[in-house]
């Protein structure tokens, strides 16, 4: 009785232990990988969490694992890292130490300097996203031999010079944001390179010439490349057989016929304002029913504003200073003066 006793008692140790061993799935090389990344960093607060006594798979900030077959950090996001003020940090290398890692999310935070090159240790990385930090210096050439990425945002950042043509060759690409740096130049005629391409955001950059031909080919769901100095036709953007949302073109020197535009019936966001654009509002618009906002001020826009339908919830300002537009919403026909 007494030897059962015992025998069930070391059973039920066994079962502990091996439940124990269960909940801690943390890969001791990526636990590693990990603490150093936290000491490259000056052991920020923010990730006081990051202690050997816990599992980092479950309860370490910003980190998660595969829960299938390799138990292995997948996902790592370091956001609004507590950097002592004006001592900014470069991006750790060590990141490129987590060799399963498909998504990775910098920012908003103090990081400066240029992208790190051992990112190309990263042969799983589908998702790049350094965003909202003081990173500088071009877009680096070896950012295309991740071939692996399927989305790369390098928003709200320093960053200058030209978008590389060599992105043509991710061809897993389906989303592109890189708003909101100093990007000069023309945007690269690289886009058939991208079967599956949904999103592009180029809005606020110092982005020149014209809007490359194949831009026109893809079927985006959202297009954003307002705020930069873009010129010339991009008629070619839009279509009745694409699938597009939103397109925001505003704020450059587009010049192109709108009434031989045809539009997305999927359209839910259209704004050309501050360009060049001219002819004449196309009937089909009030046939887009999911037309919720829509701007065509500051153009050469002239003829009779279509009423009805998707137009009759626009106000009077999306049609102000056009060259001659008549009808409701406008109290009556403007003509703009010429200067």
């Amino acid at each position: 009785m007494h030897s059962s006793t015992i025998f069930q008692f070391c059973f039920l140790l066994q079962l502990v232990a091996i439940a124990l061993c269960a909940t801690q799935q943390c890969h001791p090389e990526d636990q590693k990988a990990l603490l150093q990344i936290k000491k490259d960093l000056n052991n920020p607060t923010a990730l006081s969490s990051w202690k050997t006594t816990a599992d980092c798979c479950r309860h370490w900030k910003g980190v998660s694992c595969d829960r299938g077959k390799t138990h292995r950090v997948n996902f790592l996001n370091l956001d609004h890292i507590d950097m002592k003020p004006g001592h900014p940090l470069s991006i750790p290398s060590s990141i490129a130490t987590l060799p399963y890692l498909n998504t990775i999310q910098l920012g908003p935070a103090n990081f400066t300097g240029p992208i790190p090159r051992s990112l190309l240790n990263l042969t799983n990385l589908k998702d790049l996203s350094i965003t909202s930090t003081l990173l500088s210096g071009t877009i680096p050439e070896f950012l295309s031999q991740i071939t692996t990425l399927t989305d790369l945002s390098l928003s709200f950042n320093n960053l200058s010079g030209e978008i590389p043509a060599s992105l043509s060759r991710l061809s897993h690409l389906q989303s592109l944001d890189l708003q909101s740096n100093s990007l000069s130049g023309p945007i690269p005629d690289i886009f058939d390179s991208f079967p599956n391409f949904s999103f592009l955001w180029l809005s606020s950059n110092q982005l020149s010439g014209k809007i490359p031909k194949s831009m026109g080919n893809i079927n985006v769901t959202y297009l954003y490349l307002d705020n930069n100095k873009l010129e010339g036709d991009a008629s070619m953007l839009f279509g009745s057989k694409k699938d597009t949302w939103t397109i925001n073109l505003a704020r450059n020197k587009l010049a192109f016929d709108l009434g031989k535009v045809e539009f997305s019936n999927n359209l839910q966001i259209l704004d050309l304002s501050h360009n060049q654009i001219y002819g004449n509002i196309p009937q089909q618009l009030t046939t887009v029913r999911d037309l919720t906002s829509m701007d065509l001020s500051y153009n050469n826009l002239c003829g009779k504003i279509p009423g009805g339908g998707a137009l009759s919830n626009i106000v009077a300002s999306a049609y102000a200073h056009n060259k001659c537009l008549c009808g409701s919403p406008l109290p009556s026909c403007t003509r703009r003066r010429s200067s």
